[in-house]
């Protein structure tokens, strides 16, 4: 599986800017600094509170509900989301999602995000050596090997915005 890249993926930029604003900016979701790559690992990022088998939620719905229409005929359950907020300075480690080619879904919910501001994804090889980089981007899908170690770029310090994604995790379905 290699890494897919699907722009304007909802295409619904005032369902973006009010979940950001509700639940980013106003904090209707709380967030706890305890998001880890790894059990030994130290947190590196901000991860929400929230259910993460509850799916309904403007926004998580409706890209649950859009991803569910491109998976790969069902071969794949999505078991759980989290949201992810990178601030300035605090990149992702590397870390997996998962054991054996299943893919994660990674959404890009940061809305007016400029590209100087940084903010890439970069999946490793086996060998923890670079093999992509894709840029932040509003209303980004990127789809990998959530097998394959990978990590988030937080934002330069010039950019006071939050680097939010949505990650959904997979599994292979129990029923065939």
């Amino acid at each position: 599986m290699t890494t897919q890249v699907i722009d304007n993926f909802l295409s619904d930029k005032n369902l973006l800017d009010s979940f950001f604003q509700k639940y980013i900016n106003e904090g209707k979701i709380h967030f706890a600094f305890r998001n880890q790559g790894e059990p030994t690992d130290l947190p590196h990022s901000f991860c929400s509170s929230r259910d993460s088998s509850d799916f309904c939620l403007p926004l998580i719905y409706d890209v649950y509900k859009k991803i569910l229409q491109i998976n790969d005929n069902n071969k794949y359950e999505i078991y759980r989301w989290h949201i992810n907020i990178h601030p300035t300075g605090f990149d992702g480690t590397i870390h997996y999602d998962n054991e054996g080619n299943v893919p994660t879904y990674l959404y890009c919910c940061t809305p007016d995000w400029k590209p100087e501001w940084g903010g890439e994804f970069i999946v490793y090889d086996e060998n923890r050596e670079a093999k992509t980089a894709t840029s932040f981007k509003e209303d980004r899908l990127i789809i990998f090997n959530g097998s394959l170690p990978h990590r988030a770029v937080a934002p330069i310090r010039l950019s006071s915005l939050l680097r939010v994604t949505i990650a959904y995790q997979c599994k292979e379905c129990s029923i065939k």
